[in-house]
């Protein structure tokens, strides 16, 4: 098995609506669901939503700079580590993510081994 990196852009709320209360409810009941699926089938290995904002550090002066600022569906709103045999099958896993009804997309990357 290999590990892949899913990196999720865009998603609920990134067009600018604001989803209400019950709407993000029921996406975050979809993503257990889908969370639970692949720990099951032991696909799952970590993963994390990340919150709107930050820094970024770039350059060799390393100029630091609040952001990343970007297009809503560009913004990176998580990522999940899984196991799969190859890029195909990661590719077939992630086309389960909640956020392809919102027009999100996931980027999948492999892990290199160190």
């Amino acid at each position: 098995m290999e590990k892949f990196m899913l990196i999720f852009h865009g998603g609920m709320g990134a067009e600018g609506k604001q989803p209400t209360p019950e709407e993000m409810q029921a996406e975050m009941a979809k993503w257990m669901a889908w969370i639970d699926k692949l720990a099951k089938a032991g696909t799952y290995v970590s993963g994390e939503p990340l919150l709107p904002g930050g820094k970024l550090v770039s350059g060799k002066d390393k100029k630091v700079m609040d952001g990343p600022y970007t297009e809503g569906k560009e913004l990176v709103g998580g990522f999940f580590i899984i196991n799969a045999v190859d890029l195909n099958e990661a590719v077939a896993i992630s086309k389960d993510c909640p956020d392809f009804e919102y027009g999100g997309s996931v980027q999948v990357r492999q892990v290199m081994k160190m």
